[in-house]
């Protein structure tokens, strides 16, 4: 019981084994070594070559510090959020969606000129000269076919140059017209080089692209620092876009915040104006009435009344001011996205006012970045629009409210200033006529002082706005080049050498329909194989050389004794008439018939090799003999086998019987019924009859000739017969229109296993020489080393 379960394990590991041979699977690799010696080179030169030609990529890094405008909560701010909840503190992701914007990377191309790129070679490097150049580009017009054709720039040391290696000459400084547009050649950076490669960049894709190499992020993640970094083949470029970015970023974040304080200025600007106006011709007006008058004095009771009405006019007049403002206030917001100015918040009083408008034209800062960085579909502008809208109809209806009590006011100081007119009527009608011309001029000289003063503190609070960013560290750039990264093109070149390779090989195996391997020929015709024969060393050109000598010891040699052996288990035993035949030509029916009939002679058999390919013979070109007279001769009439039969020169006990002349009707002569006669006459006598056939897939002969047989010789050729041939082997298996059928796999090269030998009569390690030594040092050892395979 133990005895057969250890069997039957025995059989399953076999049966994996059988299933994947990982020493088989490795072999097929390495039959095509040569191609590993070839690949990996070729990938770690084209490594090389692209390290040499590939210019460096640096980064420049900088870090960026946005404060957090955050302001004690009053009063005032308590009535905004109550009415609106929005949040007017910088977020960090609106701020990298700024920095990344196209619009200041725009400004940024514009004003460092980027548009225009200096290159030049250095062998088989491309060096780019950016701030070296030896000439500068003063372009007026550029054409679309610039944006696609680099312009190359000849200069010599007289001061001239010329265009793309062409015959006319033009002097530094002078403006030509070419394809590439209307421009002039200047004088740049003393340099060396005398060919200038000069490409024009279309700005958006220049934009576009850069804002590719630009990464903006948050440093740490509690913060409010960014961190910068652009990648670029210069590093003094990296620098100069670095902060030419931070430039740009404060200068439009400045432009934001002092858009309302401009705004106030141009009011109080214009307001002043006219009050200058007005005062000079209201002085006018006092200095002619007190010329034509004579007026030097006034009596102190006219005094008094002046002074009341002074004072009740200026009460006045500061109520027609504050009615003005809110006028512009109330056109401001009803005119609000249309390019109105901004009221001046600095002349009103109220502050719930003062609050509602800080807080509209932060929305309406808030809405341009939003604008800057996102579409219009965004969910953040219909916040924002709403938030706008309740802030307008606030600021509406306390503009209403304050109107309605300034009117009521202004009425009050009406009324009191009547009375005080009425008084006045006692005062000489020259006095009175002068009151009225001079309160005129002071309340002129109270509104033009008034708005100086404004003024100033206007001015002050622009010259005070400071950024909400601050750079914390200048742009550095990286000392080693962050692209190509050198250990990474060496390691994927030298993967890319086994890859290549390694799916080069897999697609020859898919694509291969040839047979490949012993398993698959048994598979699919279901007919034994009776024995390998491998690839024969040393084969030439001549068909001569492919016959192996009697004494010979090599792997071919011991295959054809087994094979020799394997003949007498074929069917009972006594099959001694024996035909070989293949599917296609050129598969070694005739290889294996010589090398077989010379195995069986020099056991001591007699043997006859008869050719009876009458339509492509090839077996006298073997053998070195003549082909005058043959069994076609035979099989047409004359019966004297001894004019006909020739020696083979390889064996005494072994002789040919060749083709003879080609017949124009082979298979008619082959159903003649002669050829029963001439195997009948052969088997007295002659152990062994071996018959050389044509291939059975091709012609009809082989089946003709199969009926007069003991047994067939199928002989299927590693590399060389098709899968589909196989097919038709399985079919005569199963029909059994060939007698006692086995097949010979033939031309087996095992691939640096030449010590490693299957067949039929089993494994053999190192039982056998090779009769040619492999002079060739770097072969033999490659055999050494993949011996284990």
């Amino acid at each position: 019981m133990n005895y057969k379960k250890s069997t039957h394990l025995t059989q399953s590991h076999e049966g994996l084994h059988e299933k994947f041979d990982l020493k088989a699977y490795l072999r097929r690799y390495l039959h095509y070594w040569y191609l590993f010696f070839l690949t990996i080179p070729l990938c770690l030169g084209a490594a090389y070559l692209y390290l040499i030609v590939t210019q460096p990529t640096y980064v420049s890094q900088t870090t960026l510090l946005i404060k957090d405008s955050k302001t004690q909560v009053g009063p005032e701010e308590t009535i905004m959020k109550e009415m609106a909840q929005f949040n007017g503190n910088k977020v960090l992701e609106n701020e990298i969606g700024i920095l990344k914007s196209q619009l200041l990377m725009g400004m940024v191309v514009k004003q460092l000129n980027l548009d225009i790129s200096f290159q030049a070679r250095d062998g088989l490097k491309t060096i780019d000269l950016y701030g070296q150049s030896p000439i500068k580009i003063d372009a007026q017009i550029v054409t679309d076919y610039a944006y696609a054709h680099p312009l190359i720039i000849n200069t010599d040391s007289a001061g001239f140059f010329r265009v793309n290696n062409g015959s006319t000459y033009y002097r530094i400084g002078t403006q030509i017209r070419t394809s590439w547009g209307l421009f002039s050649v200047v004088k740049g950076t003393p340099s060396d080089y005398r060919e200038v490669e000069v490409q024009f960049h279309n700005p958006q894709a220049l934009t576009r692209g850069m804002l590719g190499r630009l990464t903006v992020g948050v440093l740490y993640p509690q913060s409010t620092l960014l961190e910068l970094s652009f990648e670029d083949t210069s590093v003094q470029k990296s620098k100069d876009i670095l902060n030419k970015l931070l430039d740009v970023y404060v200068q439009s974040s400045l432009n934001d915040k002092n858009s309302e304080a401009s705004n106030t200025l141009k009011f109080i600007e214009s307001r002043l104006g006219l009050i200058t106006g007005e005062l000079s011709e209201v002085e006018k007006d006092v200095e002619v009435y007190k010329k034509s008058k004579g007026l030097t004095d006034i009596s102190a009771e006219s005094q008094l009344f002046l002074e009341n009405i002074k004072e009740n006019d200026s009460k006045l007049n500061e109520i027609e001011t504050q009615i003005k403002v809110l006028e512009s206030v109330d056109h401001y917001i009803q005119n609000a996205g249309d390019g109105a100015p901004a009221p001046a918040t600095y002349m009103i009083d109220d502050p719930i006012l003062v609050s509602l408008l800080t807080k509209f034209n932060e929305l309406s800062l808030q809405r341009e970045r939003y604008a800057r960085i996102t579409q219009v579909e965004n969910p953040l502008f219909e916040t924002v629009n709403t938030q706008m809208d309740q802030t307008r109809q606030a600021i509406q209806e306390n503009v209403q409210n304050l109107k309605r009590g300034m009117a009521a006011t202004k009425e009050n100081l009406s009324g009191i200033n009547t009375k005080f007119s009425s008084g006045l009527s006692s005062i000489p009608k020259k006095e009175r006529e002068y009151v009225g011309i001079k309160r005129q001029q002071t309340i002129k000289e109270n509104l033009y002082l008034y708005l100086l003063q404004k003024r100033e503190e206007t001015a002050l609070a622009y010259a005070s706005t400071v950024t909400d960013s601050r750079l914390v560290d200048a742009p550095i750039s990286s000392y080693m080049p962050v692209k190509p990264k050198r250990s990474v093109i060496w390691l994927g070149a030298g993967l890319a050498g086994l890859v290549i390779p390694l799916i080069l090989i897999n697609l020859l195996f898919m694509l291969n329909s040839t047979v490949q391997n012993r398993e698959e020929v048994e598979r699919i015709t279901n007919a034994s194989i009776l024995a390998e024969i491998g690839m024969m060393k040393g084969k030439g050109k001549n068909p001569s050389e492919s016959i192996i000598k009697v004494t010979s010891r090599s792997a071919v040699a011991e295959q054809f004794r087994a094979l020799r052996t394997n003949l007498q288990y074929m069917g009972d035993g006594s099959c001694r008439t024996i035909m070989l035949t293949s599917s296609i030509s050129s598969e070694g029916k005739s290889f294996i018939s010589i090398n077989l009939a010379v195995s069986l002679a020099s056991s001591d058999k007699r043997v006859i090799l008869i050719g009876l390919d009458l339509r492509k013979p090839s077996l006298h070109n073997r053998l070195d003999i003549t082909n005058k007279k043959g069994a076609s001769n035979y099989l047409v009439g004359l019966k004297n086998l001894d004019e006909l039969i020739q020696p083979s020169g390889l064996h005494p006990q072994f002789d040919v019987l060749s083709c003879g002349p080609l017949p124009p009707n082979p298979s008619e002569l082959l159903s003649n019924g002669r050829l029963p006669e001439l195997i009948a006459e052969l088997r007295e006598r002659y152990d062994y009859i071996l018959i050389d056939s044509p291939p059975y897939g091709l012609v009809t002969d082989a089946a003709l000739i199969a009926e007069h047989v003991d047994a067939t010789l199928y002989v299927v050729r590693f590399n060389h017969t098709l899968l589909d041939h196989l097919k038709h082997i399985k079919e005569l298996q199963r029909t059994k229109r060939f007698a006692n059928l086995s097949l010979i796999y033939n031309g087996v090269d095992y691939a640096f296993g030449y010590g490693y030998v299957y067949g039929s009569g089993g494994n053999a390690y190192g039982y056998h020489t090779e009769d040619v030594e492999d002079s060739k040092f770097g072969f033999k050892t490659l055999k050494k080393l993949a011996g284990m395979f």
